[in-house]
């Protein structure tokens, strides 16, 4: 890409406010994010805050409007800087073309600097002016409101798998009774405690490196950039083994089923690519309505599907595993990999431990498939509910869409078809949680043939 068409494409995505840097190069990408470039353009604070003020400070009926009306002060505060930075940044474009390579990004950084300092101080006069109207008990409830604030804001920036888990919204939305979710109090203190911790640390680490990150930017400088992010990833690795451990923790808490339902709600809500659903639960479930089954074909079925079911669970979490050992470094290695492939090296595609195991998944299913049709006379085959032909599928079930890794593709983050399942937990204050639950996306229903419907999207991949 020349460098002038790239300058104006870093300077347009940077004010676009939503991708930053996404058009230049991967490693630009990478850095971007960890600069903070998409935050800077998000406002803290927003209307579907204010539940949370209310509930967690217990606010008066005569306080409700006087903070409504700060939050809405601080909301035009925001738009104006923002509008004001990138009238500024629009303003650069004239400048950009004429500019020395090694001065481009500093001029671009230099509005986004100054914005960010004003950003921080409009949060935190925003809060001052709360605490101001804020009685002595309430007050003593701050730092309740501090962790819970922190956890909404800050564990959707994760990057890592199992790193954006609630698990604490997860427990009040999943209803248990009352005298074990009482029971589970103390550990949920613990939790959010270590937690709060956790997420502190990483967004100090964020902040304290934005000026290196954004100089490494600068200067083109991707080993510096990559030491700074190596930095960031270990604090992203810390929350999530606080997620991990206290997932552990809660589940042994519980009675054995209600452990082991929340124990897979939360690692499907942590780890989505290694839970993604198959078709076998429903085909098993369309055969075993077939009227003129024998008993020694709901014998060979039910060896089936038993077998099935523990290499799958097996599988699984093979690949969990395989995401906490070697997500972290898959982002450096990425970059490093573009640099190379730039300074004219030839390389191997590589696979990651994770995809080949996802891959051996999908050959489980196709393997599993084929065994359950091989107990089926041709008539039973063509008898199967919603289809007549399944038996010459191979090697997916047709009207199903594959991803890359030849896996039914399910939009919905749901349990396995048959399974006990809880929709994804959405971040609400633990107030609303307790007393809203959760709205059910509803999972797609897949017939024999693969044909999905229903099922809402808004799988992360």
């Amino acid at each position: 890409m020349p460098f002038l068409r790239l300058k104006t494409c870093v300077l347009a995505a940077v004010i676009s406010a939503g991708s930053a840097l996404t058009v230049a190069t991967p490693a630009h990408a990478q850095f971007g994010a960890q600069a903070g470039f998409a935050d800077s353009f998000r406002p803290e604070f927003l209307d579907r805050d204010m539940p949370l003020f209310v509930e967690i400070l217990q606010l008066e009926d005569w306080q409700r409007p006087i903070v409504e009306v700060l939050l809405q002060d601080y909301m035009i505060s925001f738009d104006s800087g923002v509008d004001e930075v990138k009238n500024q940044m629009r303003a650069l474009q004239g400048r950009i073309g004429t500019a020395r390579p090694d001065t481009v990004m500093e001029l671009i950084l230099e509005p986004l600097t100054a914005w960010d300092t004003e950003r921080a101080a409009l949060g935190a006069l925003f809060l001052n002016n709360v605490k101001a109207q804020l009685t002595s008990d309430q007050i003593s409830r701050w730092p309740r409101f501090e962790r819970t604030l922190r956890r909404e804001k800050e564990l959707p920036k994760g990057e890592l798998m199992g790193e954006s888990v609630d698990l604490y919204t997860l427990v009040r939305t999943m209803r248990f009774p009352y005298e074990i979710e009482e029971g589970l109090d103390p550990i949920l203190v613990e939790y959010e405690l270590a937690l709060d911790s956790a997420l502190s640390v990483r967004a100090a680490k964020i902040a304290s490196l934005q000026d290196e990150i954004k100089n490494a930017m600068a200067g083109m400088d991707f080993e510096a950039g990559l030491r700074a992010t190596d930095q960031i990833m270990s604090t992203r690795v810390l929350v999530r083994r606080v997620q991990d451990e206290n997932i552990e923790k809660i589940s042994a808490s519980l009675p054995n089923e209600l452990g082991e339902q929340f124990r897979r709600a939360a690692l499907l809500d942590g780890y989505p690519r290694a839970f993604r659903p198959t078709p076998i639960p429903r085909l098993i479930e369309s055969i075993r309505s077939l009227p003129d089954l024998s008993e020694s074909q709901i014998s060979q079925l039910d060896d089936i599907e038993t077998d099935f079911e523990l290499r799958l669970d097996n599988l699984e979490m093979r690949v969990v595993d395989a995401y906490r050992l070697n997500e972290p470094g898959e982002s450096r290695k990425k970059v490093q990999r573009m640099i190379d492939r730039r300074n004219g090296k030839d390389l191997d595609r590589v696979t990651s431990l994770a995809d080949r195991l996802i891959a051996e998944k999908n050959d489980l299913v196709d393997e599993t498939r084929r065994r359950i049709l091989a107990i089926l006379s041709p008539e039973q085959t063509g008898s199967i509910p919603g289809n007549s032909s399944i038996s010459d599928r191979v090697p997916g079930i047709e009207g199903v869409e594959l991803d890359e890794n030849g896996i039914a593709r399910e939009k919905t983050r749901t349990l396995a078809p048959g399974k006990k399942n809880r929709s994804r937990p959405t971040f609400k204050s633990p107030g609303e949680a307790s007393k809203e639950g959760r709205d059910s996306d509803g999972s797609r229903s897949l017939d024999p043939t693969g044909s999905g419907k229903g099922g809402k999207s808004g799988d992360r991949d």
